[in-house]
């Protein structure tokens, strides 16, 4: 079940909202003296210059803190890179990455940490505004890119998130060795044996090309390895190294274009269907520009469920049917 958090609009009325991204507690002065309300910010880019934070504040003297987990899609090196006015101080797994805890003035600060694949990492940001408008904008570049890009809710979880727990590893029972009944063998003298070239041959590994490679005009390919949460289109983490698959395709062949497509079953409202496969399309969409895919190569539908693969009776036939493909055009 996704938690819930109170935020409260601009017009003074509480609304619930739910998903990824980081538990904001937005406090009144600049070392968190009193609390005025909590709200689930999906990414950390904010520019309050001349504006309020939220009903309760005031245009200058507040402080917020972040709080949240970070998912690492890559092992290696991550470079943050945040620009603030005023204060900052940034926490990614307990390790200190950033701290400048003064008066600023659009200034931007770096700093980075190693962080392993499929890890999911406990998220601090600390932050506060003196006088007059604050801004902070909180940005990272990954081991397998060369420019920064904002940290958003595809890796960012609330706190109380409980990270999938990994399949328990297959045991194969161990063979048990049966001491065959053999008479002593008679020792003789070895043969000698001769090299010939083909004993010299040095053999080289076979490299298992990449699902995605060799795309042609008309390919049509269902995303396997995506997964959204239940009746909503948050994409889950263990999608990233499918879409990291495909933006490494597209990005080798730079005039391929595609068409991402998503599809449901046929349970429900078919309104309901049709918005929620547009939305997931789109997710995907999002993720692909992100990292680099122009967004005038990919061209986005939602399909309902009017275009089955399998029988809708059974929920083997509806689990096939709830996908997202894409089409080379």
């Amino acid at each position: 079940m996704i938690g819930l958090f109170v935020v409260q609009s601009a017009n003074g009325q509480s609304t619930a909202t739910a998903g990824n991204g980081l538990r904001g507690d937005y406090f009144d002065g600049t070392n968190f003296e009193r609390k005025v309300f909590t709200r689930m910010d999906p990414q950390i880019d904010f520019d309050w210059e001349g504006r309020r934070p939220g009903p309760g504040l005031g245009r200058s003297y507040y402080s917020v803190r972040w709080t949240g987990k970070l998912y690492a899609p890559t092992t290696g090196v991550y470079k943050f890179t945040a620009t603030v006015d005023d204060g900052i101080r940034l926490w990614v797994g307990g390790k200190k990455v950033i701290d400048v805890w003064r008066l600023n003035d659009n200034q931007t600060f770096k700093g980075d940490v190693y962080l392993k694949a499929g890890q999911y990492y406990d998220l601090r940001v600390d932050f506060f505004n003196d006088p007059l408008g604050g801004s902070i904008s909180l940005f990272w570049i990954p081991p397998n890119q060369t420019a920064p890009s904002p940290v958003t809710g595809n890796y960012l979880f609330r706190p109380d998130f409980q990270p999938p727990k990994p399949a328990a590893p297959k045991v194969v029972p161990k063979p048990v060795a049966v001491k065959p009944n053999v008479q002593p063998a008679v020792a003789r003298k070895p043969p000698v044996v001769r090299a010939t070239p083909k004993d010299t041959v040095t053999r080289v590994p076979v490299k298992t090309p990449e699902r995605f490679e060799g795309l042609k005009t008309g390919d049509k390919l269902v995303l396997n390895q995506v997964f959204f949460a239940q009746s909503e289109y948050r994409l889950l983490p263990e999608s990233y190294a499918e879409l990291d698959k495909l933006v490494r395709a597209m990005t080798k062949n730079p005039t391929l274009r595609i068409e991402i497509s998503g599809h449901t079953d046929n349970v429900g409202d078919p309104r309901l269907n049709l918005a929620l496969s547009e939305n997931r399309a789109k997710v995907i969409t999002t993720y692909l520009i992100r990292n680099g895919v122009a967004d005038g190569r990919i061209a986005t539908k939602g399909y309902g469920g009017t275009q089955p693969i399998a029988d809708n009776t059974t929920e083997e036939g509806r689990a096939k049917n709830r996908r997202v493909e894409f089409s080379v055009k």
